[in-house]
């Protein structure tokens, strides 16, 4: 992560302007694009926010004071309320809808930015969003829309449980500033939402339902999302740790149990994800599935006591060197080829800034007692 990710990241993608261009190609050169969007603005400042606590390298403190200060000078509506989704690197807005998943990662962005830059204004901006986000996102049942229009119109007829696993990621990292711990009561009530409403009673979590959250079938783009399977155990045992209730455990175990059983491939190591809405997987091993996988084995071999965990955790970390890794120019693919899939060795886009790799080495460092 310090000789590799992050040093790359903070070359390539930072701008004078303290917008992050996230398009990159295999050797770190830009791509056509000068945007980026609220999702790749806030887990870059998580990114440089984890390099700056580790190395002390004022180039992280600085990458991260300026994305913050773009972050707050030209995503934000000032009129309507809330953050727009896209913005160039000149500020204007290129995409002005609302997005639930994006305003998750401005909480969590800001979250981790705090701990670095100490200003308030940062919690200010965290909790503002968190209440614009009960009362504009939230829908009548108690769960939250993904996308809105810039006025919060409703423009979607599906609704997915992502959106609310990384709320409830962020409100956790909110929870943990001093002086914030109630904040996990809230993050309580989004996670006991997926968990007593969305979850089925075999305990699998499918990913996309309708609007009034009945699970989408197969022929209407239902899925299981296993990558999300380990990324909930994950949390989850995280919270319990938290003093969050200790029926979290019970679950954490009931996801990543269902993840391994339906994702693992015993064969040549990895995750396969998606899968059907009946359990049958599609041989796709994405980039951050391995990732998310690797966390979750990772502290359930090492903090639960978990040791079957180890030979799959190697096997995938065996075929994630092989096939991931870029041991020419660093970082790892985009996607590889395979079933489903064509290989892309482009290094970073609105979507993949390393964020899941940068959490999957956090956890093995605290594991260790790194840090």
């Amino acid at each position: 992560m310090l000789s590799d990710i992050l040093p790359n990241w903070l070359r390539s993608s930072v701008s004078s302007e303290g917008l992050f261009l996230p398009r990159l190609d295999r050797r770190w050169n830009r791509l056509s694009g000068d945007f980026g969007t609220l999702v790749s603005q806030s887990r870059l400042l998580y990114n440089f926010s984890v390099g700056y606590e580790l190395t002390g390298d004022e180039r992280y403190f600085e990458a991260v004071d300026s994305g913050v200060n773009f972050l707050l000078a030209n995503f934000r509506d000032e009129k309507l309320g809330g953050w727009y989704w896209s913005c160039r690197l000149d500020g204007g807005v290129l995409d002005s809808h609302k997005d639930c998943y994006g305003h998750a990662f401005v909480i969590f962005g800001l979250s981790h930015a705090y701990r670095i830059l100490g200003d308030e204004r940062l919690i200010e901006e965290s909790l503002e969003t968190w209440r614009l986000m009960k009362e504009r996102f939230r829908d009548e049942h108690g769960g939250f829309w993904w996308r809105l229009s810039r006025d919060y119109k409703r423009i979607e007829n599906a609704k997915s449980q992502n959106p609310m696993m990384h709320t409830f990621e962020a409100l956790l990292a909110l929870s943990e500033i001093e002086g914030l711990g109630h904040i996990r009561d809230e993050a309580a009530e989004v996670a006991n939402f997926v968990i007593e409403n969305l979850r089925r009673k075999d305990g699998v979590l499918p990913e996309v339902f309708t609007v009034d959250w009945s699970e989408l079938p197969a022929d209407r783009g239902g899925r299981i999302d296993l990558g999300h399977a380990f990324e909930w155990a994950y949390l989850l045992s995280k919270a319990s740790d938290m003093e969050l209730s200790p029926k979290y455990l019970e679950y954490a175990y009931e996801f990543l149990d269902y993840g391994f059983r339906m994702g693992y491939d015993r064969v040549d190591g990895g995750i396969f994800s998606p899968a059907t809405p009946d359990g049958r997987v599609i041989r796709r091993k994405g980039w951050w599935e391995q990732c998310e996988a690797i966390r979750a084995m990772m502290h359930f071999a090492i903090k639960r006591g978990r040791a079957d965990l180890f030979e799959p955790l190697n096997e995938t970390l065996r075929f994630v060197r092989q096939n991931y890794v870029d041991h020419k120019f660093g970082g790892w693919y985009k996607s590889i080829e395979g079933e489903d899939s064509v290989r892309d060795e482009s290094k970073g886009d609105e979507w993949k800034v390393d964020y899941h790799i940068v959490g999957m080495c956090m956890e093995a460092i605290n594991l260790s007692g790194s840090f």
